[in-house]
């Protein structure tokens, strides 16, 4: 029998880690040479591995605990007391994933250099002035007694898993590597995991300023150019017509009247973008009456679309509290409850909401006073701390000063004369909110209404949330806190110093887009504007409407054709490959290829040769293009085609026509639409006046040198040419940068098809191809009962390298599988099985 109980010991002072894998580097080069001769030894790796069947294990409980496994590795942890059921979380989700929770807190907390060294600094630095850390006491101040209880319970769960772990030699293979132990886990810790998914799902930040670059270079016209979704086909979840279009800017005024800066797009400023999320992030959900299902009870499909990772960045988890709640689904590691699935009798699940949370503010600083910035007339102090940044290796701390301003804290002084010498942000996600007194209450709601009620106060992430329930309810909420703009749209840097820009408050939670069993039948979200004109607030504008218009036209196929929504639709719907995008742009851009003349146009590829007519190979590559049914299988020829030329083109119009570098995806693509739709409007317009590119020039020259990628890495056939054979799963470890640990710890898959614009969401590495973002969690629920819900998690349950559970989940996502999520694990006799008892 082993005892769990916590003692007392001095710990460094240590912190977190970064997603860029770069940074990790010097530390992992170090540890190589003395894990090649370990890894030989198999009883190193196997002691890291928790034991999952038969352990009785003493700690401080106050009765038994029972901790089930199933054959996938997921624990249902059954309790008749709430602070025991979380402890037991904390201490089970600590064996499968302790070092993904230790890196979330270093990482957001700005702590990765304590273990990484300096090569981490910068994203301290970045962090520590973003702020979250700071934020962590306000949302732990708005914790009610019960929620302060079961994190506090589940905080000593995890340590105590630490406690033992590395007293019996147990740790996981990560912190053996990299030589140190964490420090016990905290409440603090589990509010800035909270903090730290919503700042995943943000990111207009990187936006502005480059919006703010084109308007500086082409003029007030640019703002064609930004991202503006409204113009597309809507189909709101709140009302039925196209959503709220607001065509005056104030902030293009103001810059009209007052001049630009020279570029805020500097080369330290490029670094700072480094760590902004990915605005590529976003999912799909959508929920069907049981008045067209074959059950007659609703249905319910979600699948979140983040980076794929090594280990997942979703957890499996299942608790049942008797005479209280039972829920089965997910959270994110280091956040207990389940955020995600179903608890019985009510299913729900999530997607961004893709709305604008976050606004730049330019400041001007007092040349006499450099800690003062103007507003209204008058100069005003900004608040200084001091964050003293422990580094791997030295003694002395680093001393980084923050500056926070009345809009937030400055990222940077970027320029030393000029208008503005510097810009702040706000976000307001680092505002208090109850995201986690909901969690409680969403697990424990009984039908839907009670399950809406539960998500006032979540302030971040902001989400567009799909739920259903046993009584046969549907409904919608998006849930964020919404900052209310009176003179901007927020898609460009504003004047901090003028009253009139700052936020006016923020959307009233009554007013926040709602709907219950709405007429159609069905509530489908993916990432599109969830609101029509009737709103009263416009609350963003990078709406990505493509999965959507998918997921719509076979919703409405169903329902017209009379044939009833299954589990296999729900299947067919998450796992669909059609790119709706391509169907839009490709017969414009095949077009342009075809319109453009040798005679009187001039067109060269990279390496500067002559390009004349189509070759043949163009030519048979432009004939299937323009024969294509856009579906993007994984053997599909028109995909591999399309997919390269469809980022090479963006990328040559920015970068090599404009020389700006504008790696934000929706701005490229939304360039892209525009200048496929207006050929000859402002931005080719622009091109063709100083540099004499037209947009059939510009088609023809990249076309020419996707055909001729696509050519070198499959070969002059294209009957052998294969979306799929380029397009394969490779997800990376964070340790995963370096030889050998590249092939112990990173996970490969078989070729896949889809991409970013098809609802079976596959983005990749436009230089491997390697499919590494999409839907890490598929859920599909038929509310008939709790047994007829399914699911699967990539690559699996735990991150213990050579665990049985640590890719055995590949395969069936690959495959487009899934398996049941077994909601009375107790009934099932050959599963593992651990108890925690009280300590004597």
């Amino acid at each position: 029998m082993r005892n769990v109980s916590t003692y007392n010991r001095e710990y460094k002072s240590f912190f977190q880690r970064r997603w860029v894998k770069a940074l990790l580097w010097i530390g992992a080069v170090i540890a190589v040479l003395i894990i090649l001769g370990l890894f030989a030894a198999n009883w190193f790796v196997g002691k890291s591995h928790p034991e999952l069947d038969g352990a009785v294990l003493e700690a401080p409980v106050s009765s038994e605990v029972e901790v089930v496994r199933d054959d996938r590795g997921v624990a249902k942890i059954i309790s008749s007391d709430i602070e025991d059921l979380f402890f037991a979380q904390g201490y089970v989700m600590a064996q499968d994933r302790l070092f993904q929770m230790d890196m979330t807190r270093r990482l957001a907390g700005g702590k990765l250099s304590e273990v990484v060294g300096e090569a981490a600094l910068e994203s301290d630095k970045y962090f520590r002035t973003y702020g979250m850390h700071r934020a962590t006491e306000a949302l732990t101040e708005e914790f009610d007694q019960e929620t302060r209880e079961i994190v506090e319970a589940f905080a000593a769960g995890v340590t105590a898993y630490i406690d033992t772990a590395f007293a019996e030699g147990e740790q996981p293979l990560e912190f053996r590597i990299l030589g140190y132990e964490p420090e016990p886990w905290t409440i603090e810790d589990t509010a800035i995991a909270v903090k730290y998914m919503g700042y995943t799902l943000t990111g207009n930040f990187e936006d502005e300023l480059k919006n703010y670059e084109l308007l500086r270079m082409l003029g007030p016209e640019a703002a064609q150019l930004f991202p503006d979704y409204h113009r597309h086909e809507n189909f709101p979840v709140i009302g039925q017509e196209a959503a709220p279009h607001n065509d005056e800017s104030t902030e293009i005024e103001f810059f009209e009247e007052n001049g630009f800066a020279q570029a805020l797009y500097l080369e330290e400023v490029e670094e700072l973008l480094n760590f902004v999320p990915d605005t590529w992030n976003g999912s799909n959900n959508w929920a069907v009456s049981g008045e067209y299902t074959e059950s007659g009870m609703p249905m319910l499909g979600d699948d979140p679309h983040l980076g794929l990772a090594v280990p997942s960045v979703w957890y499996q988890t299942h608790l049942e509290l008797e005479d209280d709640f039972h829920s089965i689904g997910v959270t994110v590691p280091g956040i207990p409850g389940v955020v995600l699935g179903h608890n019985g009798k009510v299913s729900w699940g999530v997607t961004s909401m893709s709305a604008d949370y976050e606004d730049v503010f330019l400041e001007q600083v007092n040349p006499e006073a450099p800690n003062e910035f103007l507003f209204d007339g008058e100069w005003e102090e900004a608040e200084l701390i001091d964050e003293e940044i422990y580094i791997e290796g030295e003694e002395e701390p680093y001393i980084h000063r923050v500056e926070i301003t009345r809009n937030g804290p400055v990222m940077n002084k970027i320029m030393e004369e000029g208008p503005y010498q510097a810009f702040s942000l706000r976000w307001s996600g680092l505002e208090a909110g109850e995201e986690l007194n909901g969690i409680l209450r969403l697990n424990r709601a009984e039908n839907a209404e009670e399950f809406a009620a539960g998500l006032e106060g979540f302030v971040t992430p902001g989400l567009s949330w799909v739920f259903a329930d046993t009584e046969g309810n549907i409904g919608y909420r998006g849930q964020a806190l919404l900052p209310v703009r009176n003179e901007s749209d927020g898609r460009l840097p504003v004047p901090g110093w003028e009253p009139e820009y700052q936020w006016d408050g923020f959307v009233p939670a009554e007013d926040l887009p709602a709907v219950m069993n709405p007429d159609s039948g069905y509530i489908m979200t993916a990432n599109h504007s969830p609101i029509d004109e009737t709103y009263e607030y416009e609350i963003g504008r990078s709406y990505f409407p493509y999965r959507g218009l998918r997921l719509e036209e076979m919703i409405a196929e169903k329902i017209t054709a009379e044939k009833p929504f299954t589990l296999d639709t729900m299947k067919e719907m998450q796992l669909d490959v059609t790119n709706t995008q391509a169907r839009m742009l490709v017969p414009l851009m095949t077009e342009a290829v075809a319109r453009w003349d040798s005679d009187t146009e001039e067109a060269s590829s990279m390496d500067g040769e002559e390009l004349d007519e189509l070759s043949a190979l163009e030519q048979e590559a432009l004939d299937l293009l323009q024969e294509w049914d856009y579906t993007e299988n994984a053997d599909s020829a028109e995909a591999l085609i399309w997919q390269i030329w469809y980022e090479t083109l963006p990328e040559a119009m920015f970068e090599r026509y404009l020389h700006v570098e504008v790696t934000n995806h929706l701005s490229r693509h939304f360039a892209l639409e525009e200048a496929a739709d207006h050929p000859e409007g402002i931005l080719f317009g622009f091109l063709d006046e100083r540099w004499h590119v037209s947009f059939a020039q510009a088609a023809r020259e990249t076309f020419y040198e996707a055909v001729t990628r696509a050519e070198e890495m499959q070969g002059g056939d294209t009957d052998s040419w294969a979306w799929g054979d380029w397009h394969a799963v490779k997800i990376e470890h964070p340790l995963g940068a370096v030889w050998p640990l590249n092939h112990l710890l990173n996970v490969e898959g078989e070729g896949i098809g889809g991409s970013g614009f098809t609802p079976g969401a596959a983005s990749y590495d436009i230089e491997t191809g390697a499919a590494n973002h999409g839907a890490g969690w598929r859920f599909i629920a038929d509310l008939a009962s709790p047994d007829t819900h399914y699911d699967v998690n990539i690559p699996g349950q735990s991150g213990q390298w050579r665990s049985p559970y640590y890719d055995d989940q590949l395969e069936d996502w690959t495959a487009g599988e899934y398996e049941q999520m077994i909601y009375d694990k107790e009934e099932q006799e050959d599963m593992d099985r651990v108890r925690f008892i009280p300590s004597e």
